[in-house]
């Protein structure tokens, strides 16, 4: 099991400093002007408040929105641009390795030795000063979850804290995809509430759902964040959460030009 990461990593918790909203965005620039088009759709919206784009820059993101840089996987030269990212202007929140835990191609895919030294290489040094750090965005989807390799999430965390000595976490950031209903008919909100639940309570730290996603059609995605999105606003542990995703056909319509129905109630539910 698990040691809580206050117990492991000597960590030292911060509260809220530095945030401005839960609710947020997760986007790329991956679209035909290559810029924050796409989150850009959500200016004005009161309950989105922040965005992250798994890098850097923020490809021109409102500054309505707080964009939190992250740093994807280990740096292939010395680190000199996360450096200029995670101390430029205004940002107060950074964010570390990218399912480090998983094994397909979308992942950092980093074994957890060599993740803690990349972190104290990289993100460490960011510690006591004017940024808070989130633990690596590990998959959290209910016990022995992995897309493969030899660790499962749990076991991945396990090793990473045990060679990470001295490493800082203001908060843990994890991410969740399930059924929006199950196959035996089971409600998938209830498993996402438990999931996030359960984050917490091995990790102890405050939680950011950096992405999650419920599988099925569009009310039934909209049915899910009806539930889900009340829950974690009231979740006094929970501080943020991105919903899956700022891209056509998902939040954004399939032409690109407004939000889906689906993006609306993200904005408003």
């Amino acid at each position: 099991m698990i040691q809580k990461l206050g117990a492991v990593a000597a960590l030292m918790l911060s509260g809220a400093h530095g945030l401005t909203g839960k609710r947020g965005l997760c986007y790329n620039n991956d679209n035909p002007s290559k810029d924050a088009v796409f989150a850009n759709l959500y200016k004005g919206m009161d309950k989105v408040t922040w965005a992250y784009d798994w890098g850097y820059p923020s490809w021109g993101l409102d500054s309505s929105l707080e964009f939190v840089p992250m740093l994807w996987g280990l740096p292939s030269d010395n680190g000199s641009g996360w450096k200029a990212a995670a101390n430029a202007p205004g940002v107060v929140n950074v964010l570390g390795f990218n399912e480090p835990d998983l094994t397909y191609s979308a992942s950092s895919n980093i074994p957890p030795e060599k993740a803690a030294k990349g972190w104290l290489n990289y993100i460490q040094p960011l510690a006591g000063g004017s940024v808070r750090i989130g633990a690596p965005n590990v998959l959290w989807n209910n016990v022995d979850s992995s897309s493969g390799g030899d660790y499962d999430t749990a076991q991945w965390t396990e090793y990473f804290l045990a060679a990470c000595t001295g490493c800082h976490f203001d908060f843990a950031a994890i991410h969740y995809y399930q059924d929006c209903v199950t196959p035996d008919g089971q409600n998938g909100a209830v498993w996402f509430k438990g999931n996030v639940t359960d984050a917490h309570e091995v990790l102890d730290l405050p939680i950011w759902v950096t992405e999650f996603e419920c599988y099925g059609d569009e009310a039934q995605q909209i049915a899910f964040l009806e539930e889900a999105l009340p829950w974690l606003d009231e979740q006094d542990y929970v501080e943020r959460y991105a919903y899956f995703g700022t891209f056509p056909e998902y939040l954004i319509n399939k032409d690109g030009t407004a939000l889906s129905a689906l993006g609306q109630a993200y904005a408003t539910i």
